[in-house]
């Protein structure tokens, strides 16, 4: 008998006595007409008020999920190209103002004057 060998018979003989622990520590069930129903009893009792929070949280986080990532794809989808530098963008937001301010001036009857301050 070599070495090998006697490694692999002691290797046999703890996996049978890990079988026979655990065939002690678990003994049959015996099936009968009620077993499924019984276990079905015994699965849904254990379904508390925290279960059924907690699975409804992690549904709320999942269509959270796709929500954002639907939202996301819609903004970069319906965003148009970049045109004109930021000085552009500045000149352009501040031009409806300037134009109330015109507005406001040009509105004044031609004949009176202005009065200055």
């Amino acid at each position: 008998m070599t070495l090998w060998e006697g490694i692999a018979a002691d290797d046999d003989a703890r996996l049978d006595s890990l079988f026979r622990r655990y065939r002690a520590a678990c003994p049959d069930v015996e099936p009968s007409a009620n077993f499924i129903p019984a276990l079905w009893q015994k699965i849904e009792a254990r379904h508390s008020f925290w279960f059924l929070f907690g699975k409804l949280g992690r549904n709320a986080v999942t269509a959270s999920a796709a929500l954002c990532l639907l939202l996301l794809i819609l903004n970069l989808a319906s965003t148009p190209p970049l045109t004109g530098s930021y000085a552009d963008a500045l000149m352009t937001d501040g031009s409806a103002e300037q134009t109330y301010f015109t507005e406001a001036i040009r509105s004044a009857p031609s004949g009176d004057p202005i009065p200055q301050r």
